[in-house]
């Protein structure tokens, strides 16, 4: 009878630290799909501004190609390693995303179709822009 209450309470017990393991191993997958999901939409946020206003200009060579009639400059979006990054002509680079396990950009006008996996997580995202015709 002793050796059946024991047994019983060792196995709760390990039922019970099993179901709190896997609870958090959830709850940290949840926590870093959010946290993957507040960086896109930040970087959505940062390519729509008020303050560059950008203006789709052309594709080439895997990137995409904005100019800002606010800033009178050029910009340059395209994935780089692990990360997705704007350039400006001249001035230095701003990553908007980090952590990308594949991305793809295109234009069909006027939407920039962005196709993203962030930590094993795919993500689809269309951002409409004006289009600008090239000075050269």
């Amino acid at each position: 009878m002793v050796e059946t209450i024991i047994s019983l309470s060792v196995s709760l017990l390990a039922i019970f630290l099993l179901t709190g393991f896997l609870s958090n191993r959830r709850k940290e997958g949840s926590v870093s799909q959010r946290t993957d999901h507040f960086q896109l939409v930040a970087a959505i946020a940062c390519l729509q501004s008020d303050q560059l206003n950008l203006e789709y200009r052309k594709s080439e060579g895997g990137q995409i190609l904005f100019y800002s009639p606010e800033k009178q400059m050029d910009y340059s979006l395209k994935v780089s390693g692990d990360r997705l990054v704007m350039f400006g002509k001249k001035e230095g680079y701003m990553p908007l995303l980090f952590n990308l396990d594949s991305g793809k950009l295109s234009f069909c006008a006027p939407y920039l179709k962005m196709d993203l996996i962030l930590n094993g997580v795919k993500y689809h995202e269309k951002i409409a822009f004006r289009s600008v015709e090239s000075e050269e």
